[in-house]
């Protein structure tokens, strides 16, 4: 039998998912969002009455679309892995590669730095984690005091470019300089991280500690240069989601009226 209290759970619980899927469809086209999905269990010998659920929030991590665009700092992760990025007080986790060079250092769209590697000449790992730093005199142009450009790689790998005049033929020559290597993090469940923004997120006891490691370890995926990944909100599915949810939450306010105003009624015929 359909009771007032498990109406009121079940209206509380179309609100929260209704929510949930406006979320998502606001953020379909925001680079490297991940849905939300709600899920409700029952809550088994329940003395709350029928309908009494608990709720369960995950996210969705699966791959989204890459796409090309003309900014080389962007950057997309094919396959595992997050971009890490620091606030100043403790590092976040994306797959938004929205980045620009900015006071001196490479950040993200929210103006939190990006966590790399440095390199030696070769182009191996030559230190501890830190800022992907390099400043641009506005006088001279110039990267860190003498790269006239930069390029990144599909590993990630940020480099500098300098130009040189041979002074006996007068040919110009470029170089490149291996300077960084953007920093990619796993983790032992990575369905357990946490929200910390709407593209970032935070490590958890259920997600377990960050492991730093770059492109193509292990497995690890490759970086995608000059691209960005889209959101993995489907947004057919969204749209028939909440216009089922709508129809359910309709039904059951209409449900908890109807039982309140017999429940109001019977309290009348007791006087």
């Amino acid at each position: 039998m359909f009771d007032q209290i498990g109406a009121a759970n079940n209206i509380t619980q179309n609100q929260q998912t209704l929510q949930s899927r406006f979320d998502n469809m606001k953020n379909q086209f925001t680079p490297g969002y991940k849905a939300e999905v709600v899920e409700f269990n029952e809550i088994m010998g329940s003395e709350m009455g029928g309908g009494a659920k608990t709720k369960k929030t995950s996210i969705s991590f699966e791959q989204g679309k890459i796409f090309k665009t003309q900014t080389k700092t962007n950057m997309a992760i094919n396959g595992r892995g997050f971009f890490v990025v620091s606030d100043g007080n403790q590092k976040h986790y994306t797959r938004d590669g929205r980045f620009e060079f900015q006071e001196g250092a490479l950040k993200d769209h929210f103006g939190k730095t990006v966590v790399g590697f440095p390199l030696d000449s070769q182009g191996n790992i030559s230190g501890q984690e830190g800022p992907v730093a390099m400043t641009m005199d506005p006088n001279t142009k110039l990267y860190a005091g003498k790269y006239t450009d930069f390029k990144i790689d599909e590993a990630g790998k940020v480099y500098g470019i300098a130009t040189l005049t041979d002074p006996t033929t007068g040919q110009r020559i470029e170089t490149t300089t291996p300077l960084y290597q953007v920093a990619v993090a796993s983790f032992a469940n990575a369905g357990g991280l946490g929200r910390s923004g709407t593209t970032a997120f935070q490590e958890s006891d259920e997600s377990g500690e960050a492991m730093l490691g770059v492109a193509g370890q292990g497995a690890l995926g490759e970086i995608k240069a000059g691209s960005l990944e889209l959101s993995n909100v489907d947004y057919m599915q969204e749209g028939a989601a909440i216009g089922m949810t709508k129809q359910n939450y309709q039904a059951n306010m209409a449900a908890f009226k109807a039982m309140d105003q017999l429940t109001k009624s019977a309290l009348g015929l007791v006087r």
